[in-house]
């Protein structure tokens, strides 16, 4: 038995600091611009640098819904299939923040506030 407990401790470790430790997205290249494309599972550019009072234009150029979803903000904007949507920056802090879609998690992004 205590060695079945140090088994599962030494497994749950590693995997309870992962949970913990996020680094902040890498954006060393950005792009200024005010339009994010969406297709084949990937935001382009895939790193944008804006202000706090640009709003962006998000246009899925594929059949399913994506999200433009900006963590540790309040931006998250459901884009159906072959839409377009408007993604409102005001009141963002300065930073780099990390960009998802719900429905694809390997969807991926930076947004620099500047």
């Amino acid at each position: 038995m205590p060695r079945l407990m140090l088994v599962v401790a030494l497994v749950a470790l590693p995997l309870a600091a992962a949970g913990c430790s996020s680094k902040p997205p890498v954006c060393d290249a950005p792009t200024e611009t005010t339009t994010v494309d969406m297709q084949g599972s990937s935001f382009a550019p895939a790193c944008v640098t804006a202000t706090a009072d640009r709003t962006l234009t998000l246009v899925n150029a594929d059949d399913t819904p994506h999200t433009y979803t900006v963590k540790d903000t309040e931006v998250d904007v459901k884009i159906e299939g072959f839409a377009t949507a408007q993604a409102p920056l005001g009141g963002i802090a300065p930073g780099t923040y990390a960009v998802t879609c719900l429905y694809h998690p390997q969807m991926t992004a930076a947004l620099q506030i500047t």
